[in-house]
């Protein structure tokens, strides 16, 4: 890239127009990854239902909205559901070892209804408690979807 009294030219201007789209893209893929964003590229505002501005979809109207579940929500769920599990069973008293809680154990046990992403694809995964050197209770959920993994999940530990 040589600048002179002129500027930029054609090329320079093509080569940073490329890379920009580029990034554009690659921030719209990051936002959907992390439950931001639909298959739509619109936004996912804080009740959970994506936004549409768009005022001809009057049939879309019409249909009642289903909220778009985010990946850390279904985490989330997990967790409350394993501190739920913890309490009935083990009444909060737990050893030195790590208890891996399976999604499964939740559902036969009824302590978790269905783990199901945006597009109602089932989803697995489990929970980690352990007590830390303070004698806290700690859960760490791994999910297992399939557009989406929790990292450090293994598969071994799952159903």
């Amino acid at each position: 890239m040589k600048l002179n009294k002129k500027g930029w030219g054609f090329l320079e201007f093509f080569f940073f127009l490329f890379i920009f789209i580029i990034c554009l893209i690659g921030a719209f893929e990051g936002l959907k990854k992390l439950g931001l964003m639909d298959d739509n590229n619109q936004f996912i505002n804080n009740n959970g239902f994506s936004t549409n501005n768009n005022s001809n979809n009057s049939n879309n109207n019409n249909k009642e909205e289903k909220p778009i579940i985010s990946y850390p929500s279904l985490e989330e769920k997990l967790v409350k559901a394993a501190k739920k599990y913890i309490t009935e069973y083990y009444n909060n008293n737990l050893g030195l070892d790590t208890l891996n809680i399976r999604a499964s154990q939740l559902k036969t046990s009824g302590h978790l209804d269905k783990l199901q992403d945006t597009k109602e694809r089932e989803c697995s995964g489990y929970v980690s408690v352990y007590v830390d050197g303070d004698g806290n209770i700690i859960y760490k959920p791994y999910l297992k979807c399939k557009d989406y993994e929790t990292n450090g999940y293994e598969s071994r530990k799952d159903d």
